[in-house]
């Protein structure tokens, strides 16, 4: 792909989000997975809150205490934390994991310049972050992560439920927007008086094949007040624009 072609590809998915949401920030990465390439980009270091897909790093740092090598019960914590975005046992794992330094420990291990921990160290999900950060991350689960925590993460993503734990319908953005596709999603929603976060996230892949070539990241700040499903169909209707791209062997 063309710079030219990228440049086009990334106003596109950004003028799609903000014709549903005007107003919103859009920070975009597209990347092939196994380089890092940049295929598609738009705000790469633009600061957005992360809203759940903060518990990416709480998984990675939770497994890295262990060695790599979790108990049963562990696994059967994160497998429903991110699967279900389960609020709750983040809570547990912040709270019994040192809170904020988690973010501190994960941006020392991974190299994430653009990622800082919330200045409220109660709220995990007001965390910053960037796209290229979090494309960041998703390379180092499938390049760093080894067995069986890497499998044990993606197949947690790869099984997200359409109905997360707080009742939210989380597939928006890529799940709808690319419903042939395989994926493995976090997915990120938070509102504040100031302003409202979504964020799609995740590894997608062509339906032919199991395997998850790419990884996308969108994430959003959008004005505050907007309702989620007008919210979400913002990020579908983005993520919709990649359609023929990234669904086909060798983007």
């Amino acid at each position: 792909m063309s710079s030219a072609s990228s440049a086009a590809l990334a106003q596109r998915m950004q003028s799609a989000i903000q014709a549903v949401s005007p107003g919103t920030q859009v920070g975009i990465d597209v990347a092939d997975i196994s380089s890092g390439a940049v295929l598609v980009g738009q705000n790469l270091d633009q600061q957005f809150y992360t809203a759940s897909v903060v518990k990416l790093l709480i998984a990675l740092d939770a497994l890295n205490q262990q060695g790599w090598q979790p108990d049963s019960d562990t696994a059967a914590q994160l497998r429903t934390m991110l699967s279900a975005s389960d609020d709750n046992i983040a809570d547990d794992l912040w709270d019994d994991n040192g809170g904020d330094a988690i973010v501190s420990r994960m941006i020392d291990l991974i190299g994430l310049p653009g990622t800082q921990p919330p200045d409220d160290p109660e709220q995990w999900g007001e965390t910053l972050t960037t796209a290229r950060d979090v494309v960041t991350i998703y390379r180092y689960l499938t390049t760093s992560v080894p067995e069986p925590s890497r499998s044990l993460v993606i197949g947690a993503l790869r099984a997200t439920s359409e109905i997360a734990a707080d009742g939210t319908d989380q597939y928006f953005g890529i799940p709808d927007g690319l419903t042939d596709d395989n994926w493995a999603v976090k997915q990120g929603w938070m509102a504040l008086d100031a302003s409202t976060t979504l964020d799609t996230t995740g590894l997608v892949g062509p339906p032919s094949t199991q395997q998850l070539p790419y990884v996308v990241v969108v994430l959003t700040s959008q004005p505050a007040g907007i309702d989620w499903t007008t919210g979400g169909s913002a990020l579908t209707a983005g993520i919709g624009v990649l359609r023929g791209t990234i669904d086909q062997p060798g983007l």
